[in-house]
């Protein structure tokens, strides 16, 4: 019995991170333009829908933009299934998140592996959960002195997930999110 669970974990887990389809480090175009020194400007989508092709983000975009646009679109490649792209992958191609939210992605997974060779950590750091919702996240709370979102899940309201931004070379990046450089107490939770 204990094997069968475990078989059904791995599974679980292969089928929502592995994959070859790259078309998720395409879905973001981070368009260089210089602004004014306003660090805030509109993002060029209708809505934050985890099912949005393609979604423009220009480097001044609110923090809650940048959040909600990372999050929708790690929701969007989790969806693909057995085409999504692995969670180091898909960091490591995404252009708004920070080095040191990719490295402190990598060492959770890697620490979890030497750990557990088997199943390695047994949920998903981003999403600090095993499930996700599958709709995708709106916007809770966005707390301006701290730079932490709260995003609750569109089809799943009781799943929060807590959301780290800082300013690197004048743009919003993700910094944290999930277990991923959020603090203990601020971590959304269920």
């Amino acid at each position: 019995m204990r094997q069968f669970i475990i078989l059904s974990m791995l599974f679980c887990l292969i089928s929502c991170k592995q994959g070859l389809d790259r078309r998720a480090a395409n879905n973001v175009k981070i368009i260089e333009k210089n602004i004014g020194s306003d660090n805030y400007a509109q993002i060029n989508t209708k809505s934050y829908s985890a099912n949005e092709n393609e979604t423009e983000i220009n480097k001044n975009n609110t923090p809650a933009d940048i959040a909600l646009t990372f999050i929708n679109l790690y929701v969007d490649n989790c969806n693909k299934l057995k085409e999504s792209l692995g969670i180091l992958e898909w960091v490591n191609s995404n252009e708004m998140t920070t080095n040191q939210f990719k490295t402190k992605v990598k060492s959770i997974i890697d620490q979890a592996y030497k750990k557990d060779p088997e199943i390695g950590l047994g949920f998903d750091p981003i999403f600090d959960a095993q499930d996700y919702p599958d709709k995708g996240f709106e916007l809770e709370i966005f707390d301006s002195k701290t730079n932490f979102i709260v995003v609750k899940g569109k089809n799943w309201a009781d799943f929060k997930l807590t959301i780290k931004l800082v300013m690197e070379d004048n743009k919003w990046l993700i910094d944290g999110c999930g277990i991923v450089n959020i603090p203990h107490d601020k971590r959304s939770t269920r």
